[in-house]
């Protein structure tokens, strides 16, 4: 889990160790006042030097936190996985998908 993310960016933090949905809920300092689920999981080591990670279509969690090496990205759940489903796809990459949909949070990583 990426804890750093946390430390870094979510106050009035709720911890949910037991699911595999969603590790963490809170609010995003300075960015908004909602409270959020989110699915904080690393990235896995997957075939061809490419990094994965596996979102079911009934995921619970509000945001799903990726991450560059200068900035932390939040795809919001529900529109990732409607577009992967109209879409009929398995897959997709990173920076597609950030021009694909219009929910992302991008914040800079704190130094």
């Amino acid at each position: 889990m990426n804890i750093k993310f946390v430390e870094e960016y979510l106050k009035n933090i709720t911890w949910n160790l037991n699911n595999q949905q969603w590790q963490v809920s809170g609010i995003i300092d300075r960015v908004s006042n909602e409270y959020y689920k989110f699915d904080i999981r690393f990235l896995k080591d997957a075939p061809n030097n490419q990094k994965n990670k596996f979102i079911e279509y009934k995921n619970e969690a509000d945001k799903v936190l990726f991450e560059d090496d200068k900035n932390w990205i939040l795809i919001d759940t529900k529109e990732f996985v409607k577009y992967m489903k109209d879409n009929n796809l398995k897959e997709v990459k990173l920076e597609n998908l950030l021009f694909i949909t219009d929910w992302n949070i991008v914040l800079p990583k704190k130094v």
